[in-house]
């Protein structure tokens, strides 16, 4: 918890110069943080058949919005909360797609040759090929969402936090 209305945090920037503090107020944290935290919206909305993913990720997208001309901290938090969401989305359909495909041509290659006995060589491939296709499809979310509630931990604790590849990189945009 914050107790006071100004945390000071280190600037992790490389080009910033080691003496140089950030002050930022205690509420900008706390609606940085609530930026990250939506990644728990856009996985449950999501989840409803992927209908309502856009509405989850329309929530870091109009806190970005809202706050660009207000807070440089929040907008930057905002925009990086929105491009892990939109990344981990996309990601995550073109494995699910990509691991459903060799399922199908799996189990169809081991079926059609059970005809001839030799498929059934084949089908612990296509189990195995099942069972990691289900570990992914249900660990990755998971994953997904813990370092989004993470980062969401982090900024609310007076933090910087920068996504892994998508932080540093918007961050020399200078959006």
């Amino acid at each position: 918890m914050q107790k006071s209305d100004n945390v000071q945090e280190m600037a992790e920037d490389k080009m910033a110069a080691a003496d140089e503090m950030v002050r930022v107020p205690t509420d900008e944290w706390t609606v940085a943080a609530l930026a990250h935290a939506s990644v728990l919206l856009t996985l449950v909305l999501g989840a409803a058949g992927g209908i309502g993913a856009p509405v989850g990720l329309a929530v870091p997208l109009a806190m970005y919005f809202g706050y660009r001309e207000k807070s440089r901290f929040v907008a930057f938090h905002a925009l990086q909360a929105f491009v892990y969401q939109i990344a981990g989305l996309l990601i995550y359909v073109v494995v699910a797609a990509a691991l459903g495909a060799w399922v199908t041509i799996a189990w169809n290659v081991s079926a059609w040759l059970a005809a001839v006995l030799v498929g059934f060589l084949l089908m612990p491939f296509a189990l195995l090929l099942t069972l990691l296709m289900v570990l992914v499809l249900l660990g990755a979310p998971l994953a997904w969402l813990g370092y989004g509630l993470y980062a969401a931990y982090q900024v609310y604790q007076g933090r910087n936090f920068y996504y892994w590849l998508i932080g540093e990189r918007l961050e020399e945009v200078k959006v």
